[in-house]
């Protein structure tokens, strides 16, 4: 028992780390988590680290040298596109179904669990399967040549994140509102909200619906793979006897039953590939689940993971003093650094914080959520801009 234990818990600790990583990676510049230590974790992974191992190189050759192919390592699978993270996703996950399939099913039904689940079971796998691939495959909105107008022509620019007259210095195409250039990718995406390396894909207007139904289905899919798996466990543990299983307790002069725990411990001992996927599912969960839940949120207040990181710079520019609001009839706000405020005669009014700031791109919850979820095919089909 010793050993299978021991085997699993090393697996469940990796796990564990691995999805810390991961999740201090994508959320740690969130605003959400300002001052916490997720955010001084993600400043010791971009500032702490390099800086450690900065300092390391110039003591070594050898350190250069590893340093060097590390570096290249990093550019082969973070600089550009591969498909090296998206089939780790998919041998996984495969991987986890086939010891579903093979350990687990044939205890579904049991005493806890009832025949009907089979079928949000397979209606759930479905509907994360489907959408993963469409998330996977479909056009997130690359900016080209032949779309460019109607691109451009989507949303308007606020004049403070976003400028017209603006032209991308890679693509070398107009810069529509809302864009991005992906240098993974090496295209501009209209509403890019980041690059996803377990898509192998960027996520934009044209399939963040896509993956926000991926998101949600496989945070379903990990709370009721964990439901389900620990259903066998306990069938398991019960067709065993271990649940009325007893041991010489010395110290009390009497037979006591075993714990819940330890009984449980003997059957993942059993089945340790089925304690590795619980583990994984079990750890995956609240991740999943926040991530989601963060997508949605930002979604629902009308920007994305890219320009919530433009308005952080914006809160910082209001608390500078730098931020104003212009015009009268159709006010704008603009950035105007200190040293050319007293060149600028334009009347204007000082923003003093970032509340008084309009997100032009904020109709409401409801109507961004159906925006994304339902996107017009685009602004030409309409006979006006997208939002």
């Amino acid at each position: 028992m010793a050993i299978g234990l021991a085997t699993a818990t090393c697996i469940g600790v990796v796990i564990v780390a691995f999805a810390a990583w991961v999740f201090v990676l994508v959320l740690g510049r969130n605003g959400m988590f300002k001052g916490t230590a997720v955010e001084r974790a993600r400043a010791f992974v971009d500032d702490g680290l390099p800086a450690a191992v900065a300092r390391w190189m110039e003591r070594s050759a050898v350190a250069r040298w590893v340093a060097g192919c590390a570096e290249s390592v990093w550019q082969r699978l973070f600089g550009r596109r591969t498909a090296v993270f998206q089939t780790m996703a998919v041998g996984l996950y495969w991987a986890g179904l086939a010891i579903f399939a093979v350990q687990a099913a044939p205890l579904i039904p049991n005493r806890y669990v009832g025949r009907w689940h089979w079928v949000p079971i397979l209606a759930t796998l479905g509907v994360n399967m489907a959408s993963y691939t469409a998330a996977c495959a479909a056009d997130p909105g690359v900016v080209t040549p032949a779309n460019e107008d109607s691109a451009v022509d989507a949303f308007p620019y606020d004049r403070l994140l976003y400028f017209p007259n603006k032209a991308c210095r890679t693509c070398h195409t107009r810069k529509p509102a809302r864009s991005k250039h992906c240098s993974v990718c090496g295209c501009c995406v209209q509403m890019l909200d980041h690059h996803c390396i377990w898509l192998n894909n960027c996520v934009g207007l044209r399939n963040v619906r896509w993956f926000l139904t991926f998101l949600a289905s496989f945070a379903v899919v990990c709370t009721y793979g964990t439901y389900l798996l620990g259903s066998v466990l306990l069938e398991i543990r019960a067709q065993r006897g271990l649940d009325r299983m007893t041991v010489w307790d010395d110290d009390l002069g009497r037979a006591e039953q075993v714990s819940l725990t330890t009984s449980l411990l003997y059957v993942l001992d059993d089945s340790p590939l089925l304690a590795v996927v619980t583990v994984l599912l079990a750890v995956l969960t609240p991740a999943i689940a926040i991530f989601f839940v963060y997508q949605v949120r930002i979604s629902a207040c009308g920007y994305t993971t890219n320009e919530e990181t433009k308005w952080l710079n914006v809160a910082d520019a209001v608390a500078d003093g730098v931020v104003f609001e212009i015009g009268a009839a159709e006010p704008w706000y603009e950035v105007i650094e200190k040293d050319a405020q007293a060149s600028d005669t334009r009347p204007r009014k000082l923003v003093g914080s970032l509340a008084e700031v309009a997100n032009i791109y904020d109709c409401g919850a409801w109507a961004n959520l159906r925006f994304l979820l339902f996107p017009p095919l685009s602004a030409s089909a309409s006979g006006k801009k997208l939002h």
